[in-house]
């Protein structure tokens, strides 16, 4: 049991950890970053909190371990505290939330993108830990730049409304999601455009600020 007595004489955990839900969205699908571990269980990317680090050095340290990537759009989820969470102690964990492009590859052989509102054998408290993970991101989608971890540089709308309907579960009519995205104020004409086969090329935008930013709170309109 990793516990330590505390200057107040209280059982208190030893040890501290960071889970991350890593997101992406793929083909219209939003996925999960998830590891096999030994008994066919699903584990988030994780690990203690290391010696003079904060939680968001260990998960993006951790991030960068699992994908290469260093440049990822994270921010902290919630915190797990039950204490028979983890087998190991009672060892709580400040969950993260981050997203990343769609062409990220896993670098641990043991990591694979996976639905992320499939059914899973997830260890842990990790099932709970994921769903507060797409409760939020899908609360906060048309009221912040969340989804900028996930598209690039500059996209055309057609490509940020398959974003928006992957996070969000749900079909948007193309003319009216143009029109409430570029009311949040979050996005802004880049003056490009890209060609997408045959037809007019399509007009490029990209985020105000690539940091998390708020929006003016429009609200989505899904379409019958």
């Amino acid at each position: 049991m990793w516990t330590a007595r505390n200057s107040e004489g209280y059982e208190a955990p030893a040890a501290l950890a960071v889970d991350t839900v890593l997101l992406t969205a793929r083909a219209g699908d939003l996925l999960v970053l998830a590891t096999q571990i030994d008994d066919g269980h699903r584990a988030l990317p994780g690990g203690l909190v290391g010696a003079g680090e904060s939680p968001e050095d260990t998960a993006r340290r951790k991030l960068a371990e699992k994908t290469g990537v260093t440049d990822v759009y994270v921010e902290q989820l919630a915190a797990f505290a039950n204490p028979g969470r983890d087998p190991r102690g009672w060892i709580p964990s400040i969950a993260h939330l981050a997203l990343v492009p769609p062409d990220t590859k896993p670098r641990d052989p043991d990591a694979a993108w996976i639905t992320a509102r499939g059914r899973h054998r997830w260890a842990f408290d990790h099932h709970d830990i994921v769903r507060t993970a797409l409760n939020r991101v899908e609360g906060k989608l048309w009221w912040s730049n969340v989804a900028v971890g996930i598209l690039p540089a500059s996209f055309p709308l057609s490509k940020a409304r398959t974003v928006y309907e992957a996070i969000a579960h749900t079909h948007y009519d193309p003319a009216t999601f143009a029109r409430d995205l570029k009311a949040t104020g979050l996005i802004e004409p880049t003056g490009e455009t890209s060609a997408q086969g045959p037809g007019r090329p399509a007009a490029l935008y990209r985020f105000t600020t690539r940091d998390p930013s708020w929006g003016a709170g429009r609200r989505k309109r899904m379409a019958t």
